[in-house]
């Protein structure tokens, strides 16, 4: 979800920071140049020159809307490009204070409050996320994304009767979503109904046969039913490649592990681990391999963990 407030650029950037213009926030011509010059900087990925920008544009216009809500989004940026949970969880916290600010400086569209909602669901301010897309639903009611996301954030909370609710208004306004029925399928699934779960996962793949990250929910379904040889033909089907993603690297795992077969277990989610370059996910492997009976895969990859950081 944080994907959809700011796009991050896939360009490497270049070490030389470009300077921003001189601020002065009586000056709209120079406001607009420092907003082009952040924009710039997150476009091409030089995330940091992007954050020293945008903070000092909320240090000299500490009352604009629309300074806070950039720094929230580069904030975001950093987030989804950090490697570190540190770093990650840091970031978001900070999107997300940046956009609780931003709404409180100005009347806030929809949008505003959507993206606020994102960032403070992000933070694991689930609470705060449900009010910001109860706000942004009531300004634009017919759009089934304030639901859907108003839904998710209450089931994380648990309130499985109000986040049906919600779901079930998001469903009416779009019937063909698959993702509001993947949401459906999630619900039935935390309320102990998997043959449910399986059915509605089952129709929202149906909706977008081409979607390989719908297959996760019908996979989670098929784990809860005991039915691991499904699971693996579901998702070995998909191209190695769209396999490196954690959830399908996980239910992969999972699925080899509920079968006997350990060592393909951590074969999987190793592949994973190489691919996203955490430490944690390398600590997890390590994990996986010692199970296996593989001291010297196990120790490699402990190895790599403290390479990257884990202590």
């Amino acid at each position: 979800m944080l994907g959809l407030i700011v796009a991050t650029g896939t360009t490497s950037g270049c070490d030389r920071a470009a300077d921003a213009p001189q601020l002065n926030p009586d000056d709209p011509i120079a406001m607009r140049a420092t907003i082009t010059a952040i924009e710039s900087s997150l476009q091409s990925a030089r995330f940091s020159e992007a954050l020293r920008i945008a903070t000092r544009l909320t240090e000299v216009a500490p009352q604009s809307c629309e300074a806070f809500e950039l720094l929230g989004r580069v904030e975001i940026a950093l987030s989804l490009d950090a490697r570190a949970p540190l770093a990650q969880q840091t970031a978001r916290n900070a999107a997300a204070a940046a956009y609780k600010r931003a709404v409180e400086l100005c009347a806030p569209s929809a949008g505003l409050l959507n993206a606020a909602g994102v960032a403070a669901q992000s933070a694991d301010d689930l609470a705060g996320a449900v009010g910001f897309f109860a706000r942004a639903r009531e300004l634009d009611p017919t759009n089934p994304q304030h639901p859907l996301f108003q839904g998710l954030a209450l089931m994380q909370m648990s309130q499985f009767d109000a986040a049906g609710v919600s779901l079930a208004r998001a469903r009416a306004l779009d019937p063909q979503s698959p993702w509001v029925v993947a949401a459906l399928s999630g619900l039935a699934l935390q309320q102990g109904d998997a043959p449910r779960a399986l059915e509605l996962a089952r129709e929202a793949r149906l909706l977008d046969p081409r979607s390989d990250e719908l297959r996760i929910a019908e996979a989670k379904a098929l784990r809860k039913l005991a039915r691991h040889q499904e699971v693996l033909t579901l998702l070995l089907a998909l191209p190695e490649r769209a396999r490196l993603t954690e959830a399908i690297a996980w239910e992969i795992a999972a699925a080899h592990e509920s079968m006997g077969d350990p060592t393909a277990a951590a074969e999987a989610w190793a592949k994973w681990a190489e691919f996203c370059g955490t430490a944690e996910s390398a600590l997890d492997a390590a994990r996986r391999w010692t199970l296996a009976k593989d001291p010297i895969q196990a120790q490699t990859w402990s190895m790599v963990a403290r390479q990257r950081g884990a202590r």
